[in-house]
């Protein structure tokens, strides 16, 4: 079969889905899609025309939830909880901040004792001033000291 346009051969699988034109003589929209969100697990996706779904998709106030939050928000000052983390400027866990936090436990655990120790090597790893790896070596370090 041929374009009724341009008189080029059509595709057989183009006549099949009923076309009477080639892809360059088209003239219709290219398709695009949106995602309709109903639920963490129930969504869906919406096909429209290319310039709809552009239009839906460039909206800047469109609700988002869940993990479409945390992986597509394109807005993003979007804060539902309103939190923030402080975290150190410098590398975490760096072998500085590691040996001054070693050396205030030590001073800690002979003026204050285990509990404020404890809680001060917590805090420090909290705030991100030391790794995980180092708490747990901290903590080991002060348990061996203070087993016997």
């Amino acid at each position: 079969m041929e374009c009724n346009k341009c008189g080029s051969v059509l595709s057989p699988k183009r006549t099949s889905l009923g076309y009477l034109e080639c892809v360059g003589c088209s003239t219709v929209e290219v398709y695009g899609c949106v995602n309709i969100i109903n639920h963490k697990t129930g969504n869906t996706v919406q096909a429209l025309s290319k310039s709809q779904a552009q239009a839906i998709n460039k909206a800047g106030d469109r609700k988002r939830f869940g993990t479409v939050l945390q992986g597509g928000s394109k807005n993003d000052s979007y804060n539902p909880k309103h939190t923030f983390y402080k975290v150190s400027t410098s590398q975490v866990g760096s072998e500085a901040m590691f040996e001054q936090v070693g050396q205030n436990m030590m001073l800690f655990l002979e003026t204050k004792g285990i509990n404020s120790t404890t809680a001060y090597v917590n805090k420090q790893f909290t705030n991100g001033i030391i790794s995980q790896r180092q708490l747990f070596t901290l903590v080991n370090l002060m348990n061996a000291l203070t087993a016997g």
